[in-house]
């Protein structure tokens, strides 16, 4: 296993982290449905992996995916890392949604007693929220950290501008930074790479993958030519989650089969070391120890810088810059596009 600064913390991750999606029985987003025996399992291999970040949010399986990964964590909890979230709904009352003071404040108390700890390592807003001020969103979290409750406040599925917004204020009230923001990318989805990639590493954020598999679609099992099969995700979702672009995307997953043959590998594990290659955090989620360990054979994939340009090549999404951008008029002086490192 390898690791990487969180952000400007001091503290280390594990570039593969667990998430906890398909945790708990309920299988209320139909993900998973693991029950605590294979919770328990799934962790102490991941443990014994190297893994030592593990991610999940209040509305995963409504409460039961901070239940079981907490009741496998109890062995170990000064040994790892806890990331959860708050923002989604967790009740059918009119305010147990979204970032205002009162429902952190009842999410991050509840979290805790789900988690049985005392303090989660990340706490993320799990998206933006245009009903509640920003300064009353960031003042409770900064009291949270005050409080020992948090260690860093992180966010999830934010745009550029948010991210902006929210650092800039941090930053002028003398509150903790925002160190992490948990983000969908993946060789079918690379468009953070346009503004937010850019915005993070000038903040020294670190990004953590959600989906690096692409709902399932970059394991090569699903095919643009026949329905989802019954127990995959998409079969029992009625729909493919991630949305993507279907009249190139499956042509993608052709050519991560055909470097998955090259290389001895399957699709899934060279999907995964190409965003490994990058230094992120990927998070990986399974439905079963089968699937699991076929994520972590990753770590043994080691793509040729050829292999992995052809990717990039193939998989880079598409935006027409302004002339500005690139050729300062009058000068014939070209400003190079920065790509991901």
């Amino acid at each position: 296993m390898k690791y990487t600064p969180i952000g400007r913390t001091g503290v280390h991750a594990s570039l593969l982290a667990l998430g906890a999606m398909t945790f708990g029985e309920t299988n209320a987003w139909k993900l998973g449905g693991l029950n605590q025996e294979a919770v328990s399992k799934m962790v102490a291999r991941a443990i014994d992996a190297g893994i030592n970040l593990f991610d999940t949010a209040d509305v995963y399986d409504e409460g039961e995916s901070e239940r079981t990964l907490g009741e496998a964590l109890k062995p170990y909890r000064d040994q790892v890392l806890i990331a959860t979230k708050v923002r989604g709904r967790m009740g059918p009352g009119t305010n147990e949604i979204g970032l205002s003071r009162h429902h952190i404040q009842i999410a991050i108390r509840k979290s805790l007693e789900r988690l049985q700890t005392s303090w989660v390592d990340i706490y993320q807003f799990h998206s933006w929220d245009a009903h509640v001020p920003l300064d009353e969103s960031i003042e409770t979290m900064q009291d949270l950290v005050e409080r020992g409750v948090v260690n860093y406040p992180g966010v999830s599925n934010f745009t550029a501008w948010q991210m902006s917004t929210l650092q800039a204020r941090c930053e002028e009230r003398g509150y903790s930074r925002y160190e992490t923001a948990q983000m969908n990318y993946s060789l079918l989805n690379r468009d953070i790479e346009h503004e937010i990639l850019p915005f993070m590493r000038y903040s020294k954020m670190s990004l953590l993958v959600w989906s690096p598999l692409h709902g399932g679609l970059l394991s090569g099992k699903y095919s643009k030519d026949s329905k989802p099969l019954a127990g995959t995700r998409a079969g029992d979702r009625g729909l493919f989650f991630p949305f993507f672009d279907e009249t190139t995307g499956f042509g993608i997953v052709e050519k991560v089969k055909q470097i998955a043959e090259e290389q001895g590998a399957t699709p899934a594990q060279i999907a995964l070391s190409w965003l490994l290659s990058k230094n992120h955090i990927v998070l990986l989620g399974a439905k079963t120890m089968k699937q699991f360990e076929e994520n972590l054979g990753a770590l043994d994939v080691n793509l040729t810088s050829e292999q992995i340009e052809n990717l990039d090549r193939i998989t880079k999404s598409r935006v027409q810059y302004p002339n500005w951008m690139i050729e300062r008029q009058g000068q014939g002086r070209t400003f190079p596009i920065v790509e991901p490192s």
